[in-house]
């Protein structure tokens, strides 16, 4: 029993006595983060080239009802060297109104996200709105995301969801 609380407290006096070292993959520069980031150029989708860019990338798989929402999703999406952002929302019945609030699209600088774009956009008396755009001059390596409130207002009740993607590292 000496033996193990003798070898206790050599290894307790070594790992206290010893020097830490740590390491870091990325190096941030906070003055270059704080600056402004280079604009990127925003080429908007009308609601036709919207609905079949979805439908190409994404099909029938996510036809589920949430209540009376329907699918609500964004895709992000490499289209010839621009960044394809595409988002829908669905719901049961004729809607008076349908879209998405507070779309935001961020991309990744460093350790820190900056938001690029925010939009609000919606259809009146449909069952589905389609939006979308594309970047046309996205960072080759960095990281984009998106989050928006997905929304529609059925029989004078509104019902919304937010979603989010994952990091989408364009390529």
């Amino acid at each position: 029993m000496k033996i193990k609380k003798w070898i206790t407290s050599i290894c307790l006096i070594l790992i206290l006595t010893s020097p830490l070292t740590v390491f870091a993959n990325e190096s941030v520069d906070f003055t270059r983060a704080s600056q402004k980031q280079e604009e990127l150029v925003i080429e908007p989708l009308t609601a036709e080239q919207a609905e079949s860019l979805y439908r190409e990338l994404y099909g029938e798989k996510n036809n589920y009802l949430r209540s009376n929402l329907g699918t609500c999703d964004i895709g992000l999406s490499n289209s010839n060297g621009k960044l394809l952002v595409v988002y829908s929302t669905s719901c049961r019945g004729i809607a008076s109104k349908i879209g998405v609030r507070n779309f935001t699209l961020q991309q990744k600088s460093g350790l820190f996200w900056s938001n690029i774009t925010v939009k609000n956009e919606y259809s009146e008396n449909t069952d589905a709105f389609f939006g979308g755009f594309y970047i046309t001059n996205p960072v080759v390596g960095r990281g984009y995301r998106a989050n928006c409130t997905h929304y529609a207002v059925v029989g004078g009740s509104e019902v919304s969801m937010y979603t989010e993607t994952e990091t989408y590292n364009f390529q």
